[in-house]
């Protein structure tokens, strides 16, 4: 296999690994509601593929997967921020997605020592509707800051 190929697989098992997650975070209250469906599918589509086939597949097989944590910092945002954009699409966080929320944090490869920050910082910018740039430029904020 090329390194290009491994490259282009390993981009596409973490694809997999967050859309199966972000059923799993959908799911985490019991059902998967209308709007978090749509972004679930904003998210494939994104990807590039938005296929009934493999959502349905997904969606019933979700525990097969864990979330791959990528490499670069700003994809690792991009994860959070689809995953934040999940829990909060109906405008309120349970108790089941916060201690997901959490856990995602460390799984995506933040330091555990920011993760409460991370979290809390997250969770403002939702409640105050920031973009997915400006979400970018205040969670690396609080990553790249020594303290």
């Amino acid at each position: 296999m090329s390194i290009m190929n491994a490259l282009a697989n390993a981009e596409y098992r973490q694809r997999i690994s967050l859309l199966a997650t972000l059923i799993k975070l959908s799911e985490s209250d019991g059902k998967i509601d209308d709007k978090e469906w749509k972004v679930i599918e904003k998210v494939a589509d994104s990807f590039g593929f938005l296929d009934r086939d493999t959502l349905q597949y997904l969606k019933k097989n979700y525990k097969e997967y864990i979330l791959e944590t990528p490499y670069s910092l700003d994809e690792r945002i991009t994860q959070l921020y689809n995953l934040w954009q999940l829990a909060y699409a109906d405008g309120k966080l349970d108790e089941q997605e916060i201690r997901l929320l959490h856990r995602v944090i460390i799984s995506l490869g933040f330091p555990v020592k920011k993760a409460d920050r991370i979290y809390e910082a997250s969770m403002e910018a939702f409640k105050k509707g920031l973009s997915k740039e400006e979400f970018n430029r205040l969670i690396s904020g609080i990553v790249l800051h020594k303290q």
